[in-house]
């Protein structure tokens, strides 16, 4: 004969594991520097340099995925050169995953956010053989209200060997 304190305790057993599980569907909470990501959400539209003769200007659109938890820039959406750049957030900050053109992933670190000034370090890279073969090696974010500046820096044999700079505008 079951006990009206045995099917308490069967219904209360029931109840916590149904509200455990719920509360592990929830996002984790975002750290203040996703957050500086996440507020870029949106179109961006290159002004300077300006594209050559008969080119679009670069878009980049930035979306929160995967439950807030990671943000997708996507750069020159539907063109040839299209790239993704994926921002996440880990137990040591902001990391940037830049899946390139050239056929690479370098993943770079958030070391420095002040000002609207945000920097990105190189850590490793996906199908880099070493860090000396060609590819982007930092990325500066400017952000001044609906104007922003990103500039990539290009790195092979042990040095940096270019930048590539571009000015927009969310639209």
């Amino acid at each position: 004969m079951i006990t009206r304190t045995a099917i308490l305790f069967v219904f209360a057993m029931c109840a916590s594991l149904i509200i455990a599980d719920d509360s592990a569907k929830k996002p984790q909470t975002k750290g203040d520097q996703l957050k500086a990501i996440c507020a870029l959400e949106g179109t961006w539209v290159q002004v300077t340099p300006r594209p050559p003769e008969g080119q679009k200007p670069v878009t980049l659109v930035f979306r929160p995925t995967a439950g807030g938890s990671a943000v997708m820039e996507t750069l020159g959406s539907g063109s040839d050169h299209e790239m993704l750049n994926v921002y996440t957030e880990d137990e040591k900050g902001v990391l940037l995953t830049h899946y390139c053109i050239m056929g690479n992933q370098p993943r770079m670190r958030l070391t420095s956010s002040q000002d609207g000034v945000l920097k990105f370090e190189f850590v490793d890279g996906g199908n880099l053989k070493s860090r000396d073969e060609a590819h982007m090696d930092s990325l500066e974010i400017t952000v001044k209200g609906d104007q922003m500046k990103q500039d990539w820096s290009m790195y092979q044999d042990g040095k940096v060997t270019g930048h590539h700079t571009f000015e927009l505008k969310r639209q």
